[in-house]
């Protein structure tokens, strides 16, 4: 039988100990989404939302305001 958990990362010990007290096997997958960005990614990152706030200012493009942005969560 295979059980699935996802867990943050603060809970993991309780959940190898309880593995591990039923003898059963482990495999432990990062979850990339958790992993805080490189500074390339940050820099990266930062380099397109300045070049997006440059052209918005010269109105070459539309930005979302912070009602739309919302609204999507």
């Amino acid at each position: 039988m295979r059980i699935i958990i996802e867990t943050k990362e603060r809970h993991r010990n309780l959940f190898l100990e309880m593995a591990k007290a039923v003898k059963a096997k482990v495999k432990i997958e990062e979850d990339e989404t958790e992993r805080p960005p490189t500074k390339e990614e940050f820099l990266d990152s930062l380099e397109r939302s300045l070049l997006q706030a440059e052209l918005h200012s010269q109105g070459k493009i539309k930005l979302k305001t912070a009602r739309e942005l919302f609204d999507e969560l």
